[in-house]
């Protein structure tokens, strides 16, 4: 397995050079006027499905995390650990230098703002729930209260119910969200605003990790491909209707894709290839902080900088920069912070991004 687990890191960095991609060149023409001219390039506007890469292969290592978890709470307090510390010391780098960056809004300054990052709730849901607003201090926080919702729900499922029913129970929470029409008929309008800012859409993808991961057990059954198919179908759905048949494009290349990785050795080298292996390894703190930080210094240099060709090349520069920070956050101040939360010493072996 240990091949995989080497692919599946360099899978993490291809994941999130696609995000980045997406988010330098195609998210933000309002506030970047060179991204006029690059946002409808393929290579950049389907790099957000670089997202639904994290999601399978989280899926595809959920079990093992699971299988080696003693109890529920054992395996909450290893997920806990693995997503927490970052959390908050990007949280906390985003809050400090949302001061130095007033050009945009999105960098908040509010202390109230670390709420969500650091409870992994969604900052809607927190607001529906408490009547206080609240905002995520980054918007690439959002994937992260839709996989800690994830977490919640099939460890609840494997420790008491079993494995064998952890598909059916993810595909439960798709099929309320499709019923969401039929609840709001009834009278629950705020139930049905909690239940859609939970994520349930994105589960197909977390769904065809576990199948992915239960094959190459040999545990899968034909029932869970019926449930899969059933769970994409909803998620391709949703994606149509909001995005239009042109988002199944992405969808369908990254889904094919994390399927093929596991049976073709060249698609494995390639993506052992060290420049994702190691972007791999400081992907998740590079995932928190790059949106953010990236944008708000092209925002600041672009009021310097007038050429759109030279802002072009810059978020390249950008992406070194704050994949050093990554690297520090990753390889000291993460596992300094994680064994400080264990209160007990442990070796200083930082994380390998496997995730388990």
């Amino acid at each position: 397995m240990q091949a995989r687990i080497t692919h599946l890191d360099g899978m993490r960095g291809l994941a999130i050079l696609m995000v980045i991609a997406y988010h330098a060149w195609a998210r933000w023409p309002e506030l970047l006027p060179y991204v006029a001219a690059t946002q409808h390039l393929p290579l950049f506007s389907f790099g957000w499905a670089g997202v639904q890469l994290f999601f399978m292969i989280s899926g595809f290592v959920i079990f093992m995390t699971l299988d080696k978890s003693e109890s529920y709470i054992s395996f909450l307090q290893k997920r806990w650990l693995r997503l927490f510390p970052a959390m908050l010391i990007a949280s906390l780098l985003l809050y400090i230098a949302g001061g130095f960056f007033p050009e945009w809004s999105l960098m908040t300054p509010y202390a109230k703002n670390l709420l969500p990052g650091l409870l992994f709730i969604n900052p809607e849901t927190l607001t529906q729930l408490t009547g206080i607003s609240f905002h995520s201090m980054a918007g690439s926080f959002w994937s992260l209260y839709v996989e800690a919702l994830f977490y919640l729900i099939i460890g609840a499922v494997y420790f008491t119910a079993g494995r064998k029913f952890c598909l059916p129970a993810l595909i439960l929470p798709m099929l309320l969200l499709s019923a969401a029409s039929v609840v709001k008929s009834l009278g629950y309008p705020l139930l049905v605003d909690i239940i859609s800012k939970l994520g349930f859409i994105h589960y197909a993808w977390f769904m065809v990790g576990c199948l992915v991961y239960e094959r190459l057990h040999g545990r899968d059954r034909r029932y869970h491909y019926l449930l899969v198919a059933l769970a994409l179908l909803i998620n391709f759905s949703y994606y149509v209707k909001n995005s239009g048949a042109v988002a199944l494009i992405p969808l369908v290349a990254v889904l094919l894709f994390f399927i093929a990785s596991f049976r073709m050795t060249r698609i494995q080298h390639f993506l052992s290839l060290r420049l994702f292996t190691a972007t791999g390894f400081i992907s998740y703190a590079l995932y928190l902080i790059h949106e953010n930080l990236m944008i708000a210094m092209l925002i600041k240099v672009n009021h310097i900088i007038k050429s759109d060709t030279v802002m072009m090349i810059l978020p390249p520069v950008m992406v070194i920069v704050l994949s050093g920070v990554a690297y520090l956050i990753t390889r000291y101040a993460e596992p300094a912070l994680r064994r400080a939360l264990q209160k007990k010493r442990l070796p200083a072996t930082p994380a390998t991004g496997s995730d388990v």
